[in-house]
């Protein structure tokens, strides 16, 4: 076969491939996103652990498992202050889980896990912080609630911290009123959420605790 028959079966193919991706993109991309959920959480677990980052989402979420009876307890983890100057203007994880809590009529108890540091800064740290308060506590399952893109990497994490430990780590997604995996790839947010999942978590594959390269989830 002469050299112009072969680069044209190429182009050919690569211009079937784009064609198929284009028709089948919904699929596609939808199952791309489900690759990064997890979603195992199942009731009876001695705490509610809301992690750091989108707690627009995340808090709200927790509170709706807690009020299905996924577990008494319900915790958020400390966030390291990016800003110490303004930190005081910035409402608390905690303080804005009192008042969803209290926006939602609900008598959910909130409190703190403390940090082993100056607050986390990654899915690693809260892991590592929510290790050692569960021993304290005597904890044999937990639920941690995150967006439901980061279920995966935080699960994964929390594997690897809590490895040996004999404390079970459950995940619960959080919806996102903005994207979700059926149409993530339409909006700035959904696309930056995927996207920066996509580059995090082989990262975190090869770490067992906080990567230098991954901060501030």
């Amino acid at each position: 076969m002469s050299w112009g028959k072969r680069a044209l079966w190429v182009l050919s193919a690569i211009f079937l491939i784009i064609v198929l991706c284009l028709v089948f993109r919904k699929p596609l991309l939808t199952g791309y996103a489900t690759i990064f959920e997890v979603h195992n959480a199942t009731k009876g677990a001695d705490a509610l652990v809301c992690l750091c980052g989108g707690r627009t989402t995340r808090i709200p979420e927790t509170l709706r498992l807690w009020n299905q009876g996924y577990a008494p307890l319900v915790w958020v983890t400390e966030q390291k202050n990016m800003n110490r100057e303004f930190s005081n203007l910035n409402q608390s994880n905690l303080g804005f889980a009192r008042g969803v809590t209290s926006r939602m009529e609900l008598n959910a108890t909130w409190d703190v896990i403390p940090s082993l540091g100056d607050g986390a800064t990654s899915t690693f740290d809260e892991a590592e912080d929510v290790l050692a308060y569960g021993r304290e506590q005597g904890w044999k399952r937990i639920i941690i609630v995150t967006d439901e893109y980061h279920t995966g990497r935080a699960l994964y994490a929390f594997g690897k911290v809590f490895e040996g430990s004999g404390i079970e780590v459950e995940a619960a997604g959080a919806p996102n009123e903005i994207f979700s995996r059926e149409d993530w790839w339409l909006s700035d947010s959904g696309i930056s959420a995927y996207f920066l999942e996509t580059i995090k978590y082989p990262v975190y594959f090869f770490w067992d605790s906080e990567p230098e390269l991954v901060r501030n989830d």
